[in-house]
């Protein structure tokens, strides 16, 4: 109940603290083009689950109706013997609620969006603190998250919350525009803002007490009987930002993040977005370029793509990981650069790269790709996301390991409404105990061929 109160009484502090990008100036949401349009449909396939073999009958469209959007996820996953897989329906009513992937209103940095259900890409401001975040750690594992942001021109706020159902993390970010009402050129959009985001997980702040140590795939395992719990993790954060210029074939915006992780360390990024809005009006292009200075005990983007996944592993044999540990144990990172880019070609060709390298130490890059090819030749479909953390060398880039992600599908479409494809997924599965509590998701591999009837509107 107290954390349910937090989250509204953070909503309704005075909203005098931003920097809000229009859509095009983020390069993940020009990457992901307007979710104000129908697409998907079903199909059958093959699919495996570990060394197990699954016939698969799926219906997953995303439904808008206007700004109205409905996101189903219908997965009949039948064994050899006829029977469903079990996992699918083990956790009571939610087993029945995944069924419906989201609901939303609007898109992202609309003056009104909210989404409800499974959180794919959450940001709150310019992702230092919670940025392409995804609520669900494994399809065994669903829950139902939030995102609600409102836009009133001089003041707003963005807030996420992880699960209705525990409030595990929630986030807040207030922000205003102080001069929006003088019309002052370019001072108008000056933007001050103000984040709080906290995980109030119990397994959220636990680092290595006493006990022996060691090393499983180069990460820090430690008894977690000793371990030093903390309670819940909580990261602030200031931020401002200014347009800088504005031209009809080019747009540039600056900005300053800062951000402190309570009990660890704190960075501080500058950094500047470029927008191409429109090229012969077949090409809009959106940048970012950031210098990083990280101090020591801190991460930006902590909150990111595999933190449910990542956040606390239990081997079952007493011994642990966590990120937490590792955030303690992440000193003297200094200086770096991070970067993305995104771009829409024709709208049929979407693609999208980020990377973050900290100079003085090999444990600090982060990359994330993403590619669509959508009629871009004809008959044909492509589309990859892939997201890798906490890279050594440039040879790890492409390794597959417990701080990855990555779904590639490639598929023909002999007819119009019918798509034939393969789908590869390295994705996690929920771990469990006797007891059917989660002690860790494991990485898996996924090869499903599919046969699926496609629709758009």
């Amino acid at each position: 109940m107290k954390r349910i109160f937090l989250f509204f009484f953070v909503l309704s502090f005075p909203a005098t603290l931003l920097s809000q990008a229009g859509s095009i100036s983020d390069a993940y949401l020009l990457y992901q083009g307007d979710q104000r349009e129908t697409r998907g449909g079903g199909g059958l396939g093959i699919t495996t689950f570990g060394g197990d073999v699954f016939y698969a009958l799926n219906f997953s469209p995303d439904l808008a109706f206007g700004n109205v959007g409905i996101g189903l996820d219908v997965n009949l996953r039948i064994s050899q013997s006829g029977q469903l897989r079990q996992e699918d329906w083990n956790d009571g009513v939610s087993s029945y609620l995944r069924l419906i992937r989201y609901v939303r209103y609007g898109n992202k940095r609309d003056s009104l969006y909210v989404r409800v259900g499974q959180l794919d890409f959450a940001r709150l401001g310019h992702g230092s603190i919670v940025n392409l975040y995804r609520n669900n750690g494994s399809y065994d594992a669903r829950r139902v998250g939030v995102e609600f942001d409102m836009d009133f021109g001089n003041y707003g706020f963005e807030s996420l919350i992880s699960d209705l159902s525990t409030f595990n993390i929630v986030g807040v970010r207030a922000y205003s525009r102080p001069l929006f009402s003088q019309q002052i050129p370019v001072l108008s959009n000056l933007t001050i803002g103000a984040t709080y985001v906290a995980d109030f997980s119990s397994r959220a702040n636990v680092t290595r007490g006493g006990g022996p140590t060691t090393l499983a795939n180069r990460r820090e395992a430690f008894v977690d009987s000793l371990a030093i719990r903390r309670g819940n993790l909580t990261v602030i954060g200031f931020d401002m930002g200014l347009p800088i210029l504005r031209l009809p074939v080019f747009e540039m915006d600056a900005y300053l993040d800062v951000a402190k992780i309570i009990g660890y360390g704190s960075g501080l990024a500058l950094g500047v977005t470029g927008v191409v809005p429109n090229v012969l009006g077949a090409v809009t292009l959106s940048s970012r370029l950031e210098h990083r200075v990280v101090g020591d005990q801190f991460q930006f983007a902590y909150f990111d793509a595999i933190y449910e996944q990542d956040r606390f592993l239990n081997f079952g044999n007493g011994l642990v990981i966590t990120r937490a540990n590792e955030l303690a144990n992440f000193s003297a990172p200094g200086p770096g650069i991070y970067g993305d880019l995104g771009g829409s070609i024709l709208g049929k060709v979407r693609l999208f790269g980020s990377y973050q390298r900290l100079y003085r130490t090999p444990r600090g890059g982060q990359l994330h790709l993403g590619a669509r090819l959508v009629d871009a030749i004809p008959s044909v479909l492509f589309r990859a996301d892939y997201y890798k953390r906490d890279i050594g060398f440039e040879t790890e880039l492409f390794t597959l390991d417990d701080r990855s992600l990555s779904i590639v599908e490639l598929g023909y479409y002999p007819y119009p409404y019918l798509l034939v494809s393969v789908l590869y997924q390295w994705t996690y599965l929920a771990v469990r105990d006797d007891d059917g509590d989660i002690l860790r998701y494991a990485p898996v591999r996924r090869i499903e061929p599919r046969v699926s009837f496609q629709f758009n509107f």
